[in-house]
């Protein structure tokens, strides 16, 4: 018996030990697996270089992105001038374009800052372009002022530099005196008061804390008769006829930029952004942006960007919001104003396309262009006449808040497209990964390196739509002054003129102390996911499209029975992400649901399945039964 019992206990241990061995073994094969599916996920860097790379993000003010891709022949046969050969040829076609990219915002300081920072204008606080609460003051009290880009890549050991046009307001008196530099900037070059001046010569720069002296750039010319009285020697910036500096501030930009490339040491990784004034229109002869006297008229005869087909001065606005019901046809003059506005538009971006060619030379020169990534983009766009609408941006239709996004760099496949949707707030977060760097505060967008990676991808996180704009955010920006020239407005009032017809929702008294433009400053929410787009109106007023059947907005779908359940998904994704914060913001939804016809078709192809498979059971049923009657 005790025999049995050491035999029973042996065998206990023995399978004890066994068990604990074969558990051992299994943890580690289960270790060893878990650890191998890890590596075979783990995504390698898309920057093979060993160094952190560098980064130049040139961003560009009211440029649409039909300007980016627009051409002219001067004749029939004539041989086509692209706006941006070099912008296309240098960063698009060596690296990636993103063709779904907004600004949730289209107004120039909250699209700035929710690029620097990554956060949406609701949460960063900097939700319009007037101080104090809004603009460079507004900024400057605001988290957004020491948490963003430049700050994080500053604390990475990045040199960071500025060059051009900051934030709304820098330098405007009293609650900028224009000597300041923001944290987290080692080098800062940056026009003072480009928004209310919007000068193109005689402007003034701060220059890493130095204010320049008047004439340094250049003669700002006098309000009446509203012109430059001097202009670049012909032959700037490449052998000027005259001795005298060239300044026409878009060249002045872009030396500075290569300048500042060369200053860094070769070992440190650099951050530049280079923000540019133009294509923005100044307030000066004639309609439009003041180009370089060597791209004068290039684009002289070229018509708007859009036709009456694709929405220019829409002729059935019915199913549009009550201020465009009211909008009168666009006048004669109207379209002769900014058809030259935009052709002023064009003629200013071949000097900053100059500059890009300019930037991608140098860094190769001194064998950094493997090693860094190149942006171009824009803040917002710019109505020409579509919908009726003139000057301006704000509002959520494609003209306005559809962005070129181009970027190339180490890992990039070039001359590859993506149609994920992107926005100004993912720009951050992208730029942080590929450093190795680190946000210290919360972040709404999300990397943008898996796209980067494979162009196939897709998700379905949305892209909001925001707007807390006020009449006096907006002031002439974009209106032509009663005169009908210029960009409108009067030097140093930060262009208040007198109206031609009233603003939507504003009384006549309001309209006559304010500047009149066709884009109305309104509020509005709204949110972009898969092919549509809806946008929700204080009022009540709703708006539908599918951009990708409809890209020029011209049937509002929101009154269609059979898209309600579209509708409605929409509406509840709005109200669920209209507040989001951090990682709420990067959260993907569900499916978009059917339509009520594909509802109905699916039902009643699983009725019919339905129908099929009883009769198929009641015939084996019948089969069934007959054999066993034989």
């Amino acid at each position: 018996m005790r025999r049995t019992n050491d035999t029973r206990a042996s065998l206990r241990g023995r399978l004890s030990a066994a068990a604990a061995l074969l558990g051992l073994l299994c943890a580690l094969a289960l270790g060893v697996a878990v650890a191998g599916a890890a590596s075979a996920e783990e995504e390698p860097p898309l920057n093979p270089n060993a160094e952190p790379p560098s980064f130049v993000v040139i961003q560009t003010d009211d440029q649409t992105l039909d300007g980016l891709y627009a051409s002219f022949s001067a004749y029939p046969g004539a041989p086509k001038t692209r706006a941006m050969p070099n912008t296309l040829d240098l960063i698009a076609k060596r690296g990636m374009t993103f063709n779904r990219y907004y600004v949730p915002y289209p107004l120039c300081c909250p699209s700035r800052t929710s690029l620097m920072t990554g956060r949406y204008s609701h949460n960063n606080g900097v939700k319009g372009n007037i101080q104090p609460n809004g603009g460079y003051f507004g900024f400057s009290f605001r988290a957004a002022n020491d948490h963003n880009i430049a700050t994080w890549l500053q604390s990475a050991g990045y040199r960071t530099i500025h060059i051009g046009k900051f934030l709304n307001g820098y330098g405007d008196e009293p609650y900028s005196d224009g000597t300041s530099v923001p944290p987290g900037w080692d080098s800062w070059h940056t026009m003072v008061k480009a928004d209310t001046q919007h000068l193109f010569y005689g402007y003034t720069l701060n220059n890493d804390g130095v204010l320049s002296s008047p004439g340094d750039y250049g003669e700002p010319g006098t309000w009446e008769p509203r012109e430059y009285t001097q202009r670049d020697p012909v032959g700037c910036p490449f052998a000027p006829e005259e001795p005298r500096p060239c300044v026409y501030a878009t060249d002045v930009f872009n030396w500075q930029a290569r300048e500042e490339i060369r200053a860094t040491p070769p070992e440190q990784p650099f951050y530049l952004q280079l923000d540019h004034v133009a294509p923005h229109g100044d307030f000066r002869r004639p309609a439009g942006p003041e180009p370089a006297l060597r791209h004068y008229d290039w684009f002289k005869g070229k018509r708007l960007p859009h036709n009456r087909k694709e929405g220019f001065d829409e002729g059935n606005v019915n199913d549009k919001p009550k201020f465009i019901r009211e909008a009168d046809h666009l006048t004669p003059t109207e379209k002769r104003i900014y058809r030259v506005y935009y052709q002023k538009q064009l003629d200013s971006l071949r000097s900053i396309d100059d500059g890009v060619k300019d930037i991608v030379g140098t860094l190769a020169q001194l064998g950094r262009l493997q090693n860094t990534y190149i942006v171009f983009t824009s803040d917002n766009g710019f109505f020409f006449g579509e919908h009726r609408l003139l000057g301006g941006k704000f509002l959520a239709y494609e003209p306005a808040t559809h962005m070129p996004f181009l970027i190339r760099g180490p890992g990039i496949a070039p001359g590859t497209q993506t149609g994920e949707l992107a926005a100004n707030i993912d720009v951050a977060p992208t730029l942080l990964e590929l450093a190795g760097a680190e946000a210290d505060k919360s972040i709404d967008g999300r990397s943008l390196v898996p796209y980067l990676r494979d162009p196939e991808l897709r998700s379905r996180r949305p892209v909001l739509f925001e707007s807390f704009v006020e009449t006096s955010d907006v002031e002439a920006n974009g209106a032509f002054a009663s005169s009908g020239e210029g960009d409108g407005g009067k030097g140093g009032t930060n262009g208040s003129t007198g109206t031609r017809r009233k603003q939507a929702g504003a009384s006549a008294s309001s309209a006559r102390a304010n500047a009149s433009i066709l884009a109305p400053p309104l509020n509005y929410e709204g949110i972009r996911l898969g092919p549509f787009k809806y946008i929700a109106w204080p009022n009540g007023e709703k708006e539908l499209y599918n951009i990708n059947k409809d890209p020029s907005e011209l049937n509002n779908i929101v009154k269609t029975p059979n898209l309600y359940p579209i509708r409605n998904f929409l509406h509840r994704q709005l109200r669920r992400f209209e507040n989001c914060v951090g990682r709420e913001c990067r959260e993907v939804t569900p499916a978009i649901p059917m339509t009520r016809r594909q509802f109905q078709k699916l039902r009643a192809q699983k009725r019919r399945e339905q129908r099929e498979r009883e009769r198929e059971r009641e015939k084996q049923r019948r089969e069934r039964e007959r054999k066993q009657n034989r």
